[in-house]
């Protein structure tokens, strides 16, 4: 009996599981990045962080003609500026309620950041600008200090946002003046409200080789932050699993049955 009480709450969870996974592309670039050991580091950091929450990862040089099938992209280029068809592509997925992460850098790629910039005014999300402040140490913002704790970071060399605009800051100086990263959750970009958008301007801290654990621990939490939003656990379990889940009840009522006789 206990045995198959356990089998009906495996089978519930492993369900929920699934549920939760998500399928997700990584477009790093490699053909084109100015660091190949560095975009190799990036990739593989970040697809093992998301292989291991039971996210379905591909990667890509180049973003795809379509981004049917993805609930995330995560753009780990750093020295490719986004054209005005990979602007367009990624507001319509936005738009459509897909998360999105964009990796920019410092003052060293602006192509890069200004694109970043203007794709985050074209959705609604304010008139951010560019400061060249190569920050090291930055706070870092709830919900990202959990549940993976961390409480600063030190880039190793970042580019910094001049305010938040209508996101809020994942990471920023202690007295909010500039930062490094911005979050637009669900809800904060008039142009694509359905959707999420994250960008860092450092490359090195996904290496999972620099301010470790910190570094580490922000990329971990970055990930859970980014399905949370665009993908919320689901507590309903699939049919399949609500099937098997019948089955093992009769199954256990049938035993006390035969049990009582």
């Amino acid at each position: 009996m206990n045995k198959l009480k356990s089998l009906c709450a495996a089978l519930v969870l492993g369900g929920l599981t699934a549920a939760q996974a998500g399928p997700i592309l990584i477009v790093n670039g490699m053909s084109t990045t100015s660091e190949v050991g560095t975009t190799t580091a990036v990739t593989n950091n970040l697809q093992a962080l998301h292989l291991a929450v039971g996210n379905t990862v591909t990667v890509a040089d180049s973003l795809p003609l379509s981004l049917a099938g993805y609930s995330q992209v995560w753009d780990v280029r750093f020295n490719t500026g986004l054209d005005a068809g990979a602007a367009n592509e990624y507001s319509a997925f936005l738009s459509a309620g897909g998360g999105l992460f964009l990796m920019g850098e410092n003052a060293s790629f602006m192509s890069r950041n200004n694109s970043i910039l203007s794709l985050i005014s074209g959705l609604g999300g304010g008139s951010i600008g560019f400061n060249s402040c190569y920050d090291g140490f930055e706070k870092v913002y709830a919900p990202f200090d959990g549940p993976n704790a961390v409480s600063n970071v030190n880039y190793a060399a970042s580019g910094c946002f001049t305010g938040h605009g209508t996101g809020n800051w994942i990471t920023s100086r202690n007295d909010g003046s500039l930062g490094a990263g911005i979050a637009f959750g669900v809800g904060s970009l008039s142009g694509a409200s359905k959707g999420a958008l994250t960008t860092i301007l450092d490359v090195n801290f996904m290496m999972n080789q620099y301010d470790l654990p910190n570094s580490q621990q922000l990329t971990k939490n970055l990930i859970g932050y980014v399905g949370d939003q665009v993908e919320p656990p689901n507590r309903v379990p699939e049919p399949g699993v609500l099937a098997l889940v019948g089955l093992a009840a009769a199954a256990a009522a049938v035993a006390r049955r035969r049990k009582a006789a």
